[in-house]
């Protein structure tokens, strides 16, 4: 019994309130793709990006766990598009990276 225990113990424990970060559509996980700008204030910059968990990566971007952003610690999210793909998610952002204009960042954000 005791080796039973000792065997259980080793082994990784499950974290039942990660089941409650996802939306459940028809009994599975629908994991959706961010494509988000934020804006620092402090260096008057707009960052382009795009993740999965879109909560954790601004709280990246804030404790400077990102090369480009780890300059300023002021960083607020600005727009966001959800999508249902990672590769959707990739060329929406790889399209507005190509604009490479302030004024469109500013249009896309004020809507």
């Amino acid at each position: 019994m005791a080796r039973a225990l000792a065997w259980q113990a080793r082994g990784n424990r499950f974290d039942s309130g990660i089941l409650h970060k996802f939306p459940i559509i028809s009994g599975i996980f629908s994991f959706m793709f961010y494509v988000y700008i934020i804006y620092s204030v402090s260096i008057n910059k707009f960052y382009v990006g795009s993740c999965q968990d879109l909560h954790q990566r601004i709280n990246d971007h804030l404790n400077s766990r990102s090369k480009f952003t780890k300059v300023a610690k002021d960083w607020i999210l600005k727009y966001s598009e959800e999508f249902e793909t990672r590769r959707e998610a990739v060329q929406r952002e790889m399209k507005i990276k190509k604009m490479k204009s302030r004024i469109y960042l500013e249009k896309l954000i004020s809507g």
